[in-house]
């Protein structure tokens, strides 16, 4: 197998997880064609202080945030999810969703579910255990 077809079969491997991702953990249904494109954002091109984000297809965001880089949490995490509204609606995205990971405490938890009642339904968070 040449370099280049060994790279390809990683870029397959990279999307079908990013789909099982997508349609397992958050429940998306989005059609198959969406996959055929995914933006992986980090650093500074990310919204927010979000340590990954993906664009797929043009319409889904997903941002993945660690507890640990959104401190002091009561303020950033409000802002991180400015940041991701604003993202989709200024690139035209559908929906955004927001994954954080099990080291929320149950008070964090329902704070991020406050904080996202407050937009419309395009947004949802996700916490992973």
């Amino acid at each position: 197998m040449s370099r280049i077809e060994t790279f390809r079969n990683d870029l397959d491997v990279f999307h079908a997880k990013v789909r099982s991702f997508v349609e397992h953990e958050l429940g998306c249904g989005c059609p198959e064609n969406v996959f055929e494109q995914i933006r992986v954002l980090r650093g500074e091109g990310s919204p927010g202080k979000a340590d990954l984000a993906l664009v797929i297809g043009e319409r889904l965001l997903v941002l993945f945030a660690d507890r640990s880089l959104i401190d002091p949490f009561e303020f950033e995490m409000p802002r991180l999810i400015i940041a991701g509204v604003t993202y989709r609606d200024s690139a035209g995205l559908h929906r955004f969703r927001l994954v954080f990971g099990s080291d929320l405490t149950d008070k964090e938890r329902s704070m991020v579910e406050t904080e996202v009642a407050k937009y419309d339904d395009r947004v949802h968070a996700h916490f992973l255990d």
